[in-house]
C-alpha cells in the first residue's frame, strides 16, 4: 500500500510543479550567418525577423524570409522601384534567385522559389537569420 501510495505522489509531482520550473527556458541557438543582398542593399540577420525552409507540391524546397517592420519599408522602397524588372536575391555574392517584380512587396516577407530539399534549405535559412525559425505557434503552449 505505501508502495502504491509513493508511486502515485510521484506520479502527481509534476502536475504540481510551476510551469516555469518544469523546463528550463529554451536557448536560441546562434549560427553563422553570411551577408544578405536584396537587390544590391544589403540586410543584417538582425533585420531578419525569421527564415524558414518550406517544401511545395513538387518536394522541392523554398526559403522564405520575414523583414523587421524597418527594413520592410526598405524593402517596400526597393521593390517599388523595380516594378517589371527582376530582384535580386544573394546570399555572400551568390544569387539565390532573380525573380520578377510585380508589384512593390509592401509586407516584408519574400518567396525565395524552391531549388533545395530540406536539409540544405534549413541550413541556408539558418546562415540567412543567424537562427531556428520562430515557432509556428507563439502562443506558448
Amino acid at each position: 500500500m505505501k508502495r502504491r501510495l509513493a508511486l502515485l505522489l510521484l506520479a502527481a509531482l509534476p502536475l504540481t510543479m510551476p510551469a516555469c520550473a518544469a523546463e528550463p527556458p529554451a536557448q536560441a541557438t546562434a549560427f553563422e550567418t553570411g551577408k544578405l543582398a536584396i537587390a544590391g542593399e544589403a540586410f543584417a540577420p538582425s533585420e531578419v525577423l525569421d527564415a524558414r525552409a518550406l517544401p511545395d507540391v513538387n518536394g522541392k524546397v523554398g526559403i522564405m524570409l520575414t523583414l523587421t517592420p524597418a527594413a520592410a519599408r526598405r524593402l517596400e522602397a526597393i521593390t517599388g522601384s523595380l516594378v517589371g524588372k527582376p530582384m535580386l536575391v544573394a546570399l555572400d555574392g551568390k544569387t539565390l534567385a532573380a525573380e520578377l517584380v510585380r508589384k512593390p512587396v509592401t509586407d516584408g516577407v519574400i518567396e525565395i522559389p524552391g531549388r533545395w530539399n530540406l536539409t540544405d534549405g534549413e541550413a541556408l535559412a539558418r546562415r540567412i537569420s543567424g537562427r531556428d525559425p520562430l515557432p509556428d505557434d507563439l502562443s506558448g503552449e
